[in-house]
Parts: structure tokens; sequence; C-alpha cells
């Protein structure tokens, strides 16, 4: 049993460490001519651990139709339109969780905080915040599919992960701001 949790845990890292680099494999094997309907193959792979990992269907789903696709047309802007079809689908997994229990609200449950009505509203608000975020990065990153593949990979591998950082960080201090003003009402 350790052995196959061992397996499994370094079969997540990998698909974490390949989901990162992605876009820097998608430039390589543009630039050198890979055949494209191989790199459908680790596309598929990543979808497959990143649904082991997170449990998301919908991402399996949507990377399924862009390999059909590269594997139909073989043209890399099926390969370009991963982190796209990501940005979007994590949009609109915020942006749906505002009908029933915000995402933020969620994972803050799960971390163990209570949630009084005041952290109700801030985890709604920022909900929104990062569905409109979201979906921002996902605009964005459709037009760089229509760009060159430097600013594609420049976007999508560097610049979108500064930005989910910033917002991240940003996030987290008005987060203890409220908490804090909260605290003193």
């Amino acid at each position: 049993m350790p052995l196959k949790k061992s397996l499994i845990k370094i079969i997540k890292i990998l698909g974490v460490g390949i989901s990162v680099l992605y876009p820097f494999i998608v430039f390589f094997a543009l630039k050198k001519h890979i055949a494209l309907r191989a790199v459908a193959l680790l596309l598929l792979a990543i979808a497959g651990v990143s649904t082991m990992r997170n449990k998301q269907i919908w991402m399996f789903v949507a990377v399924l139709f862009l390999c059909l696709g590269l594997i139909i047309f073989n043209q890399g802007i099926f390969l370009k339109l991963y982190p796209l079809s990501m940005n979007l689908g994590v949009c609109l997994m915020f942006a749906l969780s505002l009908h029933n229990t915000p995402l933020i609200e969620k994972f803050a449950i799960k971390m163990g905080y209570t949630m009084d009505d005041a952290a109700r509203k801030y985890a709604k608000r920022a909900t929104v915040a990062w569905a409109i975020f979201m979906g921002a990065l996902a605009i964005i990153s459709g037009v760089t599919v229509f760009l060159s593949d430097e600013i594609w990979v420049l976007f999508n591998g560097l610049i979108s992960y500064v930005l989910i950082a910033i917002m991240m960080g940003v996030e987290f201090f008005v987060r203890k701001r409220v908490a804090r003003v909260n605290r003193h009402k």
C-alpha cells in the first residue's frame, strides 16, 4: 500500500510539473516540428492526472476535445488552446459556484475556518473577483493564440502565473484586513 501511495504522489507531482511547464513544452514542440499528434498524448496524460487530483471531469472532457482536434487536423492551434480552456473552466467554476456556496467559502470551510455573515459576504465578493480575473486571463490567453508563439509562451508560461500569484497575494492581504476590521466591530 505505501508503494501505491508513493507512486500516486509521484504521478501527481509530475502532472503538476508538466502542467506548469506545458507552454514551454508546446513552444519547443512547435519550434522543433515535433509530431503534434504525439503531444496530444502528453496533453491527455496531464488531463488524466489533473482529473485524478481535482476530480474535475470537465477538464478531461475539454482536453479530450482539443486532442481530437489536434489528432484530426494536426494543427498547433489546438495545443495553444489548452491554457484558454483551463482559464475559462476555472472562471466558470468560480462563477457557477455563486448560485450555491461560493468557491472561496468552500475553500475556507475545508481549511477549518468558521464562516459568519461577514466572512460569507467576503467569500462571495472574493469568488466574484476570482471569476472576473480568470475570465480576463481566458480572454488574454485566447488573444495570444493568434499572436506569435513567443508572445503566447511568454503570456501563458510566465505572465499569467505572475498575475495569478499577485491576485493570490492581494486576496490574502485583503482577507486578513477584512478579518481584522470585522474582529474590531
